[in-house]
């Protein structure tokens, strides 16, 4: 058993002292904790779900349904063709507190459009919602950073960004875009540009014309 590993439990009990789930795994050969703050939705004993191991300490075992571990393995699950053919790689799930979505950085072929690599997973992400609470929205992702901090600002628009400068020694870029636009950059409570800093591992700073 370890850190981000996928596994499928069984609700055995609700634990109010602990606001979690009593759920067993491996056919009940163990227990865990699911808290309700890591749950993508309340429930019922005797139901059953996917969830990946979050903490161990000691012989405790604690569950997520929203760790970037978890919406990892849940998506390499789903499109799994797609991995095999080496056709997508996923590169980083980033996560806000808070936040409705999540990011996620995939490795495709250079010529794919992000809207191309959107429409590439889309047929195999009819269930996602079963798995995953949170909408989720694919960044391509580039070596360039100054073209991976543009994709992972979205939805941004691109047309309104006028220039990105990496400064290598502060690990930060200064996005400059129009003052029309600054709004759905940031995102609700800067929510998208700090999911953006999390997915690219750079201070992001948006600067208005």
């Amino acid at each position: 058993m370890q850190i981000g590993h996928l596994v499928n439990f069984f609700v055995v009990k609700a634990m109010a002292d602990y606001d979690s789930y009593l759920v067993c795994l491996q056919g009940g050969e163990l227990l865990a904790l699911l808290p309700r703050k890591y749950a993508n939705r309340l429930y019922k004993v005797g139901e059953a779900g996917w969830a990946a191991v979050f903490e161990i300490k000691g012989a405790r075992i604690n569950l997520s349904q929203k760790s970037p571990q978890y919406i990892r393995k849940i998506l390499e699950y789903l499109t799994a063709p797609l991995i095999q053919e080496k056709k997508i790689r996923f590169k980083k799930v980033a996560l806000v507190a808070g936040a409705p979505f999540c990011k996620v950085a995939v490795a495709v072929d250079n010529e794919m459009s992000q809207k191309d690599l959107v429409e590439l997973c889309k047929p195999y992400l009819a269930d996602l919602k079963q798995y995953i609470a949170e909408h989720v929205t694919f960044v391509k992702y580039s070596d360039d950073i100054e073209k991976y901090v543009v994709n992972a600002l979205s939805p941004g628009p691109k047309k309104a960004i006028k220039k990105v400068i990496f400064f290598q020694e502060s690990n930060t870029a200064a996005v400059y875009v129009k003052s029309s636009s600054l709004a759905i950059f940031y995102g609700r409570h800067g929510q998208n540009v700090a999911a953006a800093a999390k997915l690219t591992g750079i201070t992001i700073e948006i600067k208005g014309d």
